[in-house]
């Protein structure tokens, strides 16, 4: 969900600088606002990714853990 936001604050702010740089003199200040607003949008994306990766994987490691220790614990 907090991805789509991001997606949507995104595209408003291309769409506007993009319009804006229809209309500018020196129309490259505008360009690189509305690309660099998705590089932003990428790189976070790709952060958030990671992290949530990172956390599935300490998350498995916990439950082989506490499943070794349990089966430990029958015998």
């Amino acid at each position: 969900m907090k991805t789509f936001i991001y997606f949507v604050f995104t595209c408003f702010i291309s769409i506007g600088a993009l319009f804006g740089a229809m209309h500018a003199h020196n129309p490259f200040p505008a360009f690189g606002i509305a690309f660099g607003i998705w590089g932003l949008f990428i790189w976070g994306y790709i952060r958030r990714s990671k992290k949530e990766a990172d956390k599935r994987s300490r998350e498995q490691l916990f439950e082989n853990y506490m499943r070794s220790k349990l089966r430990n614990n029958n015998r």
